[in-house]
């Protein structure tokens, strides 16, 4: 009777979606970015002999590497195929405005960064969705610093020489980013304000494209993320001078950061995550997030991502939630004074 009364409140304890397998049916997860590839100020084929060489070199996408990972780490444990959908257009929004209106069982997810979820709808009123209302956090994947590139062009070799240099050159010097809105944007703007500098933004049509134009002089500092400068650390155009992130990073030991450096109030990081439609079920969500946590996790893939420039994330969904929430109340203000009237996602 006992080990009767034992298995009859296994059942009655099991939670709800015990009832119903998941998933059912195939998953799509719904990436907004565009297929990698080079592309220059203009979005056009035509590339300069330098532009050619960094492209040659380029690291792979970002997106391509997570969105695998995550494909590999639901179809391990899944009998149907999980797809992987592009969906690009309005700096990621529309991607994300897709998911939102999708129905809240699980199978239709969104890979997105802070980009798509903090930046965007502050700096570019009517997006569509609302990452809080219209959204649950699946799980954290990583986290990315950037770090400031000069133009080795400029005769500096330190933060402080730099900030100098700017300030004695008020509106002459241009600084780039991958994109209006862009977290290397907002990296920008914090160092501007801070410093108390007189820069210029130029928007570029990607990371890449930003510094070939920090390469060919058409700008003289960028914010590039740390797995796009890798690659380019020792290229005879550029030069690098501190990271964004809060302590050192792994990969470059002997790089100071920003704080270090003299400068602070310009911690920013980007950061990917995996998110679904509000309303999906708990039980879904903890069955998501236990196996694309532990495939983030696994050894081999977090060495590979390490080498890459990011940062496997460990955070539980309720502290990553905070941070997510904590980003949007911080950046706001700034992003919205910053943006560019008349903007939209469209």
């Amino acid at each position: 009777m006992l080990r009767l009364l034992m298995v009859s409140m296994v059942f009655l304890c099991a939670p709800p979606a015990m009832a119903q397998e998941y998933p059912s049916r195939p998953v799509t997860v719904v990436v907004p970015y565009p297929i990698s590839g080079p592309a220059d100020i203009r979005g056009a084929s035509r590339m300069t002999k330098t532009y050619k060489l960094m492209a040659a070199n380029a690291p792979p996408a970002i997106s391509d590497t997570l969105s695998r990972i995550v494909q590999q780490a639901i179809r391990y444990e899944s009998k149907y195929p999980v797809q992987l959908e592009r969906q690009p257009g309005g700096a990621t929004t529309r991607g994300a405005q897709h998911v939102a209106r999708a129905a809240a069982d699980g199978h239709t997810l969104l890979l997105a960064s802070n980009a798509t979820m903090v930046l965007a709808p502050h700096y570019a009123p009517g997006v569509g969705y609302d990452p809080l209302r219209d959204f649950e956090l699946v799980a954290p994947l990583v986290d990315m610093p950037f770090v400031l590139m000069i133009s080795t062009g400029l005769p500096l070799q330190t933060l402080e020489r730099l900030m100098s240099y700017i300030k004695v050159r008020p509106g002459e010097i241009n600084y780039g980013s991958s994109g209006d809105g862009s977290t290397g944007h907002l990296a920008g703007e914090l160092l501007r304000r801070a410093a108390g500098l007189d820069m210029v933004h130029v928007s570029y049509n990607g990371g890449l494209a930003a510094l070939n134009g920090l390469a060919t002089g058409q700008t003289s500092l960028m914010f590039a993320a740390l797995p796009l400068a890798l690659p380019y650390l020792n290229n005879e155009h550029l030069r690098a001078l501190a990271v964004t992130s809060s302590q050192r990073a792994e990969l470059l030991p002997d790089l100071p950061t920003l704080t270090e450096s003299g400068i602070a109030g310009v911690e920013v990081a980007a950061w990917y995550g995996v998110f679904a439609p509000n309303g999906v079920s708990s039980n879904v969500i903890r069955w998501l997030s236990d196996r694309i946590g532990e495939s983030v996790n696994e050894a081999a893939t977090r060495s590979h991502l390490l080498a890459l420039g990011l940062e496997p994330l460990r955070s539980p969904l309720s502290h990553f939630a905070t941070r997510i929430y904590e980003e949007s109340e911080r950046w706001g203000p700034l992003l919205k004074a910053v943006r560019i009237p008349a903007r939209n996602a469209s």
